[in-house]
């Protein structure tokens, strides 16, 4: 237990130094570095929160995982990449106008530096953690039973995005302002007639991100075998969304940071479990080192 704790802090020590690295030297666009950073003295600690979240995410699915080598590193790291800084950047594309000084180049490079960070930290993890008595390979997935679920996904993110983003995030004074510049608090219903008149697009974009989410966490199946363990792993790596706005910086102003904070923190959990238990498929074959069996969930 002890060695294994400090195999792990080794591995949020690697992360969050390349993580920092990549800050520095990644080409950031002059009104990027011009921005005004937060002077908040628990800064670094939250980023080594958030860096052993992270670290902790691969470090269950690693353990849960009946697969090691490249594909276990390229299916725990994928899907934290994919979740936690693809998915979150690319709403910030779409908010982008909101991010006074930030261009799309600058949100390209957030995502190259969480992949980065990953690279560097994985395959160390993998090293240190990886099953290696239980070697599978997964040789048969139903995955048309799977597909249509994608939809049902993207309904129910779109729900639960609008749902939380209205009665927690939207309850902040200081959010409202941030992206409609106005501190006017419509009804829940009237805020949805208001996204339509405004901004249309953010339904069929909520909905692509739902059938995105699904797709993201759908590799797991092929490398853990129980349902429990499953859900656990979604919602951890769903929740992983919420760490990274622990620390402070230069895009947020702090209680609007707060405010999202809040609402992924709820929304994510409660979106994982849900998708947890509708992606989680019974049955599936995988042969192992020594036999092929057939693992009923």
């Amino acid at each position: 237990m002890i060695k294994t704790f400090f195999k792990l802090l080794l591995c949020v020590i690697i992360y969050t130094v390349v993580f920092l690295a990549a800050i520095v030297l990644l080409p950031h666009t002059q009104e990027f570095r011009e921005m005004k950073q937060p002077d908040n003295p628990f800064g670094f600690l939250f980023l080594v929160i958030n860096s052993a979240f992270v670290c902790f995410v691969v470090y269950f699915i690693i353990k849960n995982s009946m697969i090691n080598g490249i594909k276990l590193f390229l299916i725990s790291a994928g899907a934290v990449f994919f979740v936690q800084s693809f998915m979150t950047q690319i709403e910030t594309l779409f908010f982008i106008r909101a991010f006074k000084g930030l261009t799309a180049f600058d949100v390209t490079l957030f995502m190259v530096r969480d992949l980065i960070a990953l690279t560097a930290t994985v395959p160390l993890m993998i090293k240190f953690f990886q099953n290696k008595e239980i070697v599978c390979e997964v040789i048969k997935v139903d995955v048309k039973s799977v597909i249509p679920k994608f939809g049902i996904i993207g309904v129910i993110y779109t729900i639960v995005y609008m749902t939380f983003g209205y009665f927690v995030a939207w309850q902040f004074e200081a959010l409202r302002l941030f992206y409609s510049g106005s501190a006017e608090k419509l009804s829940f219903f009237g805020q949805l007639v208001n996204n339509v008149k405004t901004n249309p697009l953010i339904y069929p974009f909520q909905f692509i991100r739902g059938l995105l989410f699904s797709v993201a966490i759908l590799p797991l199946l092929f490398v853990i075998n129980k349902k429990k363990i499953f859900v656990f792993s979604v919602c951890l790596v769903y929740f992983s969304t919420s760490t990274v706005l622990l620390v402070p910086n230069a895009l947020f102003p702090d209680m609007v940071r707060y405010g999202h904070l809040i609402e992924m923190s709820t929304s994510m959990i409660v979106f994982g479990l849900i998708v947890g238990n509708i992606m989680y498929i019974k049955n599936y074959l995988v042969k192992c080192s020594s036999m092929c069996r057939k693992i009923n969930f």
